[in-house]
C-alpha cells in the first residue's frame, strides 16, 4: 500500500545537544502511514526529510515509551539524521493498535520486529530513499524490536530490506532465534545469535534492564558463529543512560552518538551533507550544574480537598531529594512523583516521597537523576494515598530545556 501523509507535525525546539541553526531551515516532519505484515493493521511513524533527494534512510525504533518519551532520544536522532542527510522515519508501533501507555509492555519485541521491518520496506520502495539503502537504529524495546528483525536462524539466510542495525540497550538477555538468552557465557553451537547484517550492540554495565553480561555473551557467541556483530560497552551507566534524562557521563553520551553515527557511515552510506556526524563531551553538559541542580516548582489544587503550596527538588549524589510546603494540613496524605504529568498519570510508574504531615513532607527518592525527572513526563502528586486517582495537589515538573 502506498504511504500517505496524514499530519504535519510542527517541529517542536527540544534541546539536543548538537542542534544547530540550519535545522529551521529542513522541511518539518509528517505523520505518514504504511502497511503492516499484521492483517488489519496499517503502521505509523513520523518522517524527516533533509534538504536533499534521493539520500539514504534510517528507521528508530522507538523506546517502550513509544511517543512520550520520543524527546528522550528519538527526536534528536531524527533530527540529526535529518541535518546530515540522511532520511529518519520515527517509527510509531503502539498509536496505530490503540495501546495506551500502560499497555505497551505487552507488545512483543517479535511484533516489534515486524513493524521496523515493514517500516524498512516502506522506506527502500520510497523514490526519496536512494537505493534502497536502509538501516535501523532502536534503544530499549526498539534495540530489542531490532535484535528480532535481523535475527536468523542456522541454515536461513533471508533478504533483508535493513543494511546494518543498531540495537542500544535492547534486552539481550531474551530469546531470538537460535539464541537462548541469559547470561551464560558458554553456549552450543545451535544455540547462539545468528545475523547477516552488521550489528552493533550498546550497554551499560550497572544497566538493571539488560544485564552487560547477555550482551557480551550474545555478541561474543555470535562472533564465534561467523555473525557481523560489534560490542560497546560503558562502565558505570544504567538503563538509558543516553537519553536527555540519562545518567551517562558527556563523554559517554557523545561516544554514543559517534559510535552509533560511525556505524551507520561504515555500514549505511556516509552523511550525504558531507560532514559526518560528531559531536563533543562539551555538547551534552548539563544544565543542572550551571543552575545548582535544584527546581521549585508550585503545586496547585485538585479534588475535594485541594491544597497548593511548593516542592523543591534538589539533586543529592545519585538521589533526589524532595521537600514539600503545602499551604495547608492534608491529613493523612501521601506523595508521590508519577510518570506523566498532572492531566495525564501513569501510576504504573512511582516513586514514593512520603507521608504529608502538617502540610509538609521530606524524602529522598534513590536512584533517579533530576534530569530524568525534568524530561520524562513525571509530575508530583500528594492524594489521600498511594496511587489514588483522586489527588489533593499537583504540579508538573517543567522540562529541562
Amino acid at each position: 500500500m502506498r504511504a500517505v501523509a496524514t499530519t504535519f507535525l510542527v517541529a517542536a525546539l527540544l534541546w539536543a545537544p548538537d542542534a544547530r541553526a540550519a535545522t529551521a531551515a529542513l522541511p518539518r516532519p509528517v505523520t505518514v502511514t504504511f502497511a503492516s505484515q499484521t492483517p488489519g493493521l496499517q503502521l505509523s511513524g513520523i518522517l524527516y526529510l533533509p534538504a536533499s533527494l534521493p539520500a539514504p534512510a534510517v528507521v528508530i525504533v522507538s523506546g517502550t515509551s513509544g511517543r512520550e518519551g520520543f524527546q528522550n532520544w528519538e527526536i534528536p536522532w531524527a533530527e540529526r539524521l535529518q541535518r546530515a542527510g540522511y532520511v529518519a522515519l520515527i517509527e510509531d508501533s503502539f498509536t496505530p493498535r490503540h495501546l495506551a501507555f500502560s499497555q505497551h509492555w505487552r507488545l512483543s519485541a517479535a511484533a516489534r520486529g515486524r513493524d521496523a521491518l515493514d517500516a524498512a520496506a516502506y522506506l527502500a520502495r520510497a523514490p526519496f530513499v536512494r537505493g534502497g539503502l536502509v538501516g535501523g537504529i532502536g534503544r530499549s524495546g526498539g534495540g530489542s524490536a531490532l535484535l528480532s528483525a535481523v535475527v536468523e536462524r542456522a541454515g536461513q539466510t533471508r533478504r533483508l530490506p535493513l543494511q546494518m542495525a543498531v540495537a542500544d540497550y535492547g534486552y539481550c538477555q531474551r530469546p531470538y532465534g537460535d539464541w537462548t538468552g541469559g547470561t551464560a557465557m558458554t553456549r552450543g553451537a545451535n544455540a547462539v545469535y545468528r545475523a547477516t547484517v552488521p550489528l552493533l550492540i550498546l550497554v551499560g554495565t550497572n544497566d538493571t534492564h539488560v544485564p552487560a553480561a547477555a550482551c557480551n555473551s550474545l555478541a561474543l557467541n555470535a562472533v564465534k558463529a561467523g555473525a557481523p556483530v560489534t560490542l560497546r560497552t560503558y562502565p558505570g551507566a544504567e538503563h538509558a543512560f543516553d537519553t536527555l534524562y540519562g545518567d551517562g557521563t558527556p563523554a559517554q553520551q557523545a561516544d554514543v552518538v559517534n559510535t552509533i553515527a560511525g556505524f551507520i557511515a561504515e555500514y549505511l552510506a556516509p552523511a550525504p551533507s558531507g560532514g559526518p556526524i560528531h559531536v563533543t563531551a562539551a555538547a551534552f553538559e548539563s544544565h543542572l550544574s550551571r543552575n545548582g541542580g535544584t527546581i521549585v516548582v508550585s503545586m496547585r489544587g485538585r479534588g475535594p480537598h485541594s491544597v497548593g503550596g511548593t516542592a523543591v527538588l534538589t539533586q543529592s549524589a545519585q538521589n533526589v531529594a524532595v521537600r514539600l510546603n503545602l499551604s495547608e494540613s492534608a491529613s493523612h496524605a501521601v506523595a508521590e512523583i508519577r510518570q506523566g504529568s498532572c492531566a495525564l498519570l501513569y501510576p504504573e510508574v512511582a516513586y514514593r516521597v512520603g507521608e504529608v504531615v502538617n502540610g509538609a513532607a521530606s524524602g529522598l527518592v534513590r536512584n533517579v537523576q533530576l534530569a530524568y525527572l525534568m524530561n520524562g513526563h513525571c509530575a508530583i502528586v500528594v492524594g489521600p494515598s498511594e496511587g489514588a486517582g483522586t489527588v489533593s495537589s499537583c504540579a508538573d515538573i517543567p522540562r529541562n530545556s
